[in-house]
């Protein structure tokens, strides 16, 4: 009897680890889309993977320091920036890059009717000072770009602490049954009288 409690509990667990481990959807259909591409021996007309470009914005702010650090202009070091950015960020730096080319003053060049993305948002802002002032704006920043990484940092925190409390309900789950026929059956089975 004990020994099918434990095949028991081990096929219990088996199946919560591989609902708890599987590949979401996305990735899925991404492995899908490869193993089709790789059995026809046909090369992908474009890159497989979600995002083939810079999307993260405390690097872009940290490109644009070292740029302006090298003695690039504002429009130029955006040029530069757009030409190495995920595509929506890319699409959305493009008419302000065209904007201030062609004598735009700052606050027309951003309000172009392309819709921004956020990290576009917080790269305007990081950028209004120098590009109004005329200020060397390395320093400001890379302190800009601590200060992303840093609320990344806690948000990721927030989420790690969050997901403590998500796996509360499936390793309940997952105890319980084990608790329930390694611990009470044994008992129960025990106090049965023989005949």
């Amino acid at each position: 009897m004990p020994g099918v409690s434990i095949l028991l509990m081990m096929g219990v667990l088996a199946l919560a680890a591989f609902i708890f481990f599987r590949p979401p959807n996305r990735a899925r259909a991404l492995l899908a889309d490869q193993s089709a591409s790789s059995t026809a021996g046909n090369a992908p007309d474009k890159p497989s993977y979600p995002a083939d470009g810079l999307r993260d914005t405390a690097m872009m702010l940290e490109l644009l320091a070292s740029m302006l650090d090298a003695g690039a202009g504002i429009g130029r070091a955006l040029e530069l920036l757009a030409g190495s950015a995920s595509p929506p960020i890319s699409q959305s730096l493009r008419p302000v890059v065209a904007a201030l080319a062609i004598g735009a003053d700052w606050e027309t060049a951003w309000q172009t009717p392309a819709p921004h993305a956020a990290e576009i948002l917080r790269l305007k802002d990081a950028l209004a000072f120098a590009a109004l002032t005329g200020a060397p704006s390395a320093s400001i920043l890379y302190a800009q770009a601590a200060r992303e990484r840093r609320g990344q940092f806690r948000a990721a925190e927030k989420r790690a602490a969050a997901l403590g409390v998500k796996l509360v309900v499936p390793l309940g789950l997952c105890s319980l049954p084990a608790f329930i026929c390694l611990g009470i059956v044994p008992v129960l089975i025990a106090m049965v009288p023989s005949a």
